[in-house]
């Protein structure tokens, strides 16, 4: 017997272990995940997929969920988990069948991941894993000591190889299992019993090429990780994975302990400075630490781009070229490749057979260093990542999201090109688009092309007309998911459509058609989907709310741009003034758009300020920082919502109480008191103070509940007034406070869905929370 089988029991006790509250986390995670797929509307789904399979011998049916790889990065999700099986139970409870990690970054690529956040909210010790080169393979148990192994995604469907990921991973665990003399029905049992995933990456030439070469002796499943099937991620010390590598045959990764982040960074460079571990290139490492808030795991990696980010770019442009298209590029050194291969295709088009397979990959790359090597070239390899020299910001919207107030701030915060297709007015708008798009971009780093961008096509031409003008530019897209139903998503817009007056280019409510036009927008509105080829062109994706005011989605927006340009976030003032600018913008130009989409004659015409959607009182004071010190100076409160809030980083940026909302109008009372506040708006802003009294929240949406403000002439429309502190995922809406308020405190409906009351947490303050604001319209 092994030393891990003596200590097995007691190496999984101090790991973890799966609890009862553990499953219904589960369950719940699931149900909200068939929830969001049956909403209605034609754009509900959005990137958010299902796709089920069956397993056999066993016949369960297993659900596999997957996301566009940007959401993870971009938008909360309800689960950051890349790679998840779940299946229903015959007791009618949902359970996770396999757990992939959370989604992961590169250190810099998000904010999170800078160093001067990993120094100030991680802490050690850290785990340097060797990042191995191949594709990931999850494998679990089943009940009656069946295994299931699958590929990121799927089960066994062919994916452009004579044998699919998951078939391959299962005939390399068998071969390994042998020669161990384990059984697959040990594993399982053993799996299944401690509500473990095991992650693995394949590496076999044979099967599949990618970057970095294995020989024959190295390849097979490496074994990574063991992660618990649950809702958060809990995972094992690399300590025991190796062991547990060890006692059932897979092959163990490298790796390192390290005590600071400046230990990290320190053996991560100097391994970069060699270009080698241990005598062979590597891709990069994965870094395992936990955050100091929470003890949560966190992952993040390091990869190298020489050489393994420009042969991964020499790959692409291989296929780019091969499907006869245009292909992108950011290092130098690509330039001379994409010559050559474009040279070999014409005359030596054998070299490429079975390369869109996967196969001749690293081939077809050494015959071009050769080639270098040759023309006395290769003392110029590898060469530096060549920066992307210029920017394109490409909105996908629909009419009302506010995308044009948006690229107005942009342009006034740093002098961005803005060219606006409703300012068009030739005959062929499309190609004078992007032939000013181009022309902007002689004078100009960054262009906002303000369009709707809707539909693939649209898309797709917009791509095609500047990427062969610049090869290598960025391509941003500001995205307004549609993730929701489209007649809310009508609602809302055609709101702000009534409430901007005559102000638009092209869309006003003097026309008679305009509901039927937006309509129209909307039901041709499609997804952004990475899985195709005309999206998987966009760099980023910067994930917008509908439902948020201009304010909201522009500091969103600067936020990524802090990452993707480097460029640093303005000052509350000049953020004020960029907005207050693209609010009282006056447009001068007219054209008619009727339900077909046509444009007749322009005309100038005057127009009118854009209203408000709504007024309340804002407040300049960190709610995150006085929760946090409540529920340290009250550890008998349940602090589980606002630890998910804390670690998914989703308590709002900035907060304020509704007074009072254009949507409230049609009723007296709401009319009343809107024009009271319009009536207040060429004054100065009034100042109140704000009592809080009750803190409320769910396992979804947290609040603040007020009791008084004073003056107590400031009067509001909402049945229950609150601060919204946050929602656990995008799927909560901020609305939903108020169905959660009303629910508790409105005596009509006390008598009505007691199993919901009961799921909400109702803690009195000590003493009121008192804090100072301005009334103000938002928009």
């Amino acid at each position: 017997m092994t030393e891990f089988s003596r200590t097995k029991k007691a190496r999984l006790e101090e790991s973890y272990t799966v609890t009862e509250q553990d499953q219904r986390e589960a369950h719940d995670l699931i149900q909200r995940l068939y929830e969001k797929c049956k909403e209605k509307g034609k754009t509900r789904k959005g990137s958010f997929k299902k796709t089920d399979y069956t397993h056999q011998p066993s016949g369960i049916i297993i659900s596999s969920w997957r996301m566009n790889d940007w959401d993870y990065k971009k938008r909360e999700v309800p689960t950051p988990a890349r790679g998840l099986f779940t299946r229903l139970t015959d007791e009618n409870r949902y359970e996770i069948v396999i757990r992939g990690y959370d989604k992961f970054f590169n250190i810099g690529e998000v904010e999170r991941t800078k160093w001067e956040s990993i120094l100030t909210n991680t802490e050690g010790p850290y785990e340097i894993t060797a990042k191995e080169n191949g594709c990931i393979i999850f494998i679990a148990g089943l009940p009656n000591d069946e295994l299931v192994v699958t590929s990121k995604h799927s089960m066994g469907e062919l994916q452009n190889t004579p044998i699919a990921h998951a078939l391959k991973g299962e005939e390399w665990l068998y071969k390994h299992l042998n020669q161990v003399g384990k059984s697959k029905k040990d594993l399982a049992r053993f799996l299944y019993t401690n509500k473990l995933t095991a992650v693995a990456e394949l590496c076999d030439d044979s099967f599949e090429e990618h970057i970095l070469p294995y020989t024959f002796e190295r390849s097979g499943l490496y074994l990574h990780g063991l992660n618990y099937n649950t809702a958060d991620l809990k995972t094992w010390r690399s300590e025991y994975v190796n062991e547990f590598a060890k006692e059932w045959g897979f092959i163990p990764v490298i790796y390192y302990i390290k005590n600071s982040p400046d230990e990290v960074k320190d053996f991560t460079d100097k391994v970069r400075q060699d270009g080698l571990l241990d005598g062979r290139p590597i891709e990069g490492f994965v870094i395992r630490t936990r955050l100091k808030s929470t003890g949560q795991d966190f992952f993040f990696k390091i990869k190298y781009d020489e050489p393994y980010l420009m042969y991964r770019e020499w790959r692409e442009v291989t296929r780019a070229l091969l499907n006869k298209k245009e292909p992108k590029f950011t290092y130098p050194a690509s330039k001379h490749y994409i010559s050559w291969v474009k040279e070999k295709i014409r005359t030596d088009p054998d070299i490429f057979k079975g390369y869109q397979q996967n196969h001749g990959i690293i081939r077809v790359r050494n015959l071009f260093l050769e080639h270098l090597n040759k023309e006395g070239m290769s003392e110029n390899m590898p060469e530096t990542r060549e920066l992307f020299r210029k920017t394109l910001l490409v909105p996908v919207a629909s009419i009302g999201c506010g995308k044009t107030t948006i690229a107005l701030a942009l342009a006034s915060l740093f002098n961005f090109g803005h060219i606006q297709n409703d300012n068009i007015t030739g005959k062929n708008t499309r190609l004078e688009f992007h032939n000013s798009i181009i022309k902007e971009f002689e004078n100009k780093d960054v262009v906002i092309a303000d369009r709707n961008n809707h539909v693939l096509e649209l898309r797709r031409t917009l791509i095609d007309a500047i990427t062969k003008r610049y090869p290598n530019i960025r391509i941003v897209a500001l995205y307004w998911n549609h993730g929701i139903d489209l007649d809310e998503i009508f609602q809302i817009t055609s709101q702000r459509i009534k409430l901007r007056g005559e102000n638009h280019q092209s869309l006003t409510t003097g026309n008679p058609k305009f509901e039927a036009i937006i309509k129209q927008f909307l039901n041709s509105f499609e997804p952004l989907d990475s899985n195709n080829d005309i999206d998987n062109n966009f760099d980023n994706v910067i994930d917008l709310d509908i439902y948020s005011d201009v304010r909201t989605n522009l500091l969103l927006i600067l936020e990524e741009l802090r990452s993707i340009l480097g460029i640093e976030k303005p000052d509350a003032s000049n953020i004020d003034v960029a907005i207050n600018y693209a609010m009282n913008y006056k447009t001068t130009i007219r054209k008619h758009v009727n339900n077909k989409g046509s444009n007749q004659k322009s005309s100038k015409s005057a127009v009118k300020k854009r209203q408000p959607v709504y007024y309340g009182v804002a407040f300049d004071y960190d709610f995150s920082n006085f929760l946090k010190q409540y529920f340290d100076e009250h550890p008998n409160v349940d602090s589980r919502t606002f630890i998910k809030l804390t670690q998914k980083n989703r308590i709002l940026p900035e907060h304020h109480v509704t007074l009072v909302h254009a949507a409230d109008i049609p009723s007296k009372e709401g009319k009343i008191l809107w024009r009271e506040f319009e009536s207040m708006r060429e004054e100065e802003p009034q100042q109140v103070q704000v009592f809080f009294d009750k803190l409320v929240f769910d396992s979804r949406v947290m609040t603040l509940v007020v009791k008084k403000i004073e003056p107590v002439s400031v009067r509001w429309k909402n049945k229950v007034p609150h601060v919204t502190i946050g929602t656990v995922d995008s799927s909560t809406k901020p609305r939903e406070a108020n169905n959660m308020l009303e629910c508790v405190f409105d005596e009509t409906l006390q008598g009505k869905n007691r199993q919901r009351r009961e799921e909400i947490r109702v803690v009195s303050l000590d003493s009121d929370l008192i804090i100072s604001g301005i009334v103000k319209p938002y928009y």
